[in-house]
């Protein structure tokens, strides 16, 4: 996916409104140069200003081309190129924009306080150019140049974003996506969702889980939808580490759950496989359920009825889980303290579920990190977020991507 591709790309590589504003304010400030030109080159370069004045682009083309064939020395040549900005502009032809600005940077005649404005823009352009072109690497200096010498054009941190990206810079993509965000929303105007969707996958490819999910809280914030969260859990599962296995999976699944980003028959049956497949049939039994009465899951789909009678038998033949309870106090190692906890974080009683969790963290023999990643869950569900955080916020290892994820959804606004 391209940073720009739905921005007018052809708008954005157009001088647009900036340019007519800084042609006016050229007019202002030379209108009356003083230029040392012959008579044979005031004729047309006179005619090529009155057409231009009028509109009359074909006349204005004709004059502007033949005081050009004259222009002998630099005074000459300022003005003819000058007029022939003025033309392409109106004609919104932008190699002819390009090559006049190019021009009038060089030109020893331009004024000063114009020079870096007009090679400013040039570069901006140029390096625009050379994306379309596929040309990143090439681009690159020519937009650092654009920005050194003051342009202020609000796409140009896109534009180098896209080329950084495209010659495997990845930091320098994320910092000039911040760069544009940033500036957007100084300016009023709200940052296209594109870009997010441009940046985290990127931010999540370096590794860097923490900043990963501040990048999401700010998506969400800016765009709080379950479609996006749905799609965010998504970029989270790609790529992710294999430590986690079946227990990232299936926190995978109850982050969508708590979200309300369950969107179809597969997400729910899935679901459910994968709590029955992980012993944890009460969770495949709620889950099959909500999806039935959602609409979902039809009521005569037989892999998940399959799954369902399965885990009903499973439940019935567990028993009492307060009978669990019972036996995880007074067992030696927290394991089965743990394996109690799971079951009621399962079947939704989430106090219990904290209250076995804690046990377990008291004895030998449990993944400390395992604990307090579902110790999190329990918490976020009972609505004691600062404690949530704290949970999530110490787990380390093979779970910390999927625990940082969690955290991030801790704040979020309500989801539409």
């Amino acid at each position: 996916m391209t940073f720009v591709s739905k921005l007018a790309l052809a708008a954005v590589l157009t001088l647009g409104a900036t340019a007519p504003a800084l042609a006016q304010k050229a007019d202002k400030q030379n209108a009356a140069p003083e230029l040392k030109v012959s008579d044979e080159f005031r004729k047309p370069a006179a005619a090529a200003d009155v057409a231009l004045k009028a509109k009359d682009l074909a006349t204005a083309d004709t004059q502007i081309t033949a005081a050009e064939a004259v222009a002998k020395n630099d005074d000459e040549k300022y003005y003819s190129t000058y007029l022939r900005l003025q033309l392409e502009l109106e004609r919104k032809n932008e190699a002819g924009q390009m090559k006049a600005l190019g021009l009038l940077a060089s030109n020893p005649k331009t004024p000063a306080d114009r020079v870096n404005v007009y090679g400013g823009i040039y570069n901006y352009m140029l390096g625009g150019e050379l994306i379309k072109q596929k040309k990143p690497a090439e681009a690159i200096p020519a937009l650092l140049k654009a920005r050194q010498l003051g342009t202020n054009q609000p796409d140009l941190p896109v534009l180098l974003a896209n080329a950084y990206a495209a010659t495997g810079k990845n930091a320098e993509s994320i910092a000039e996506v911040n760069n544009a965000i940033e500036a957007s929303k100084a300016a009023g105007r709200k940052p296209p969702v594109d870009w997010y969707k441009f940046v985290i996958p990127r931010v999540k490819a370096s590794g860097d889980t923490a900043a990963t999910a501040d990048w999401l809280k700010r998506f969400i914030a800016e765009y709080p939808t379950v479609q996006n969260w749905r799609w965010s859990i998504q970029v989270f599962r790609q790529g992710a580490p294999a430590g986690g296995g079946k227990t990232d999976r299936l926190n995978l699944y109850r982050l969508m759950r708590a979200t309300n980003a369950l969107a179809d028959r597969g997400d729910y049956a899935d679901y459910a496989f994968a709590a029955q497949q992980s012993g944890l049939p009460w969770e495949a039994v709620a889950v099959i359920d909500e999806g039935r009465k959602s609409g979902k899951i039809p009521a005569g789909d037989a892999d998940a009825g399959r799954t369902y009678t399965a885990s009903q038998a499973a439940v019935k033949s567990e028993g009492s889980l307060d009978a669990l309870a019972k036996q995880s106090a007074t067992a030696k190692d927290g394991r089965t303290a743990q394996q109690t906890a799971d079951a009621f974080l399962a079947s939704g009683n989430y106090a219990r579920a904290l209250e076995l969790y804690d046990l377990s963290l008291q004895k030998a023999g449990v993944d400390a990190d395992e604990v307090n990643l579902n110790r999190g869950v329990a918490l976020r569900a009972l609505g004691r977020k600062d404690e949530a955080k704290t949970a999530f916020g110490t787990v380390k290892g093979a779970y910390a991507s999927t625990a940082q994820l969690w955290l991030a959804s801790v704040d979020f606004p309500p989801l539409a």
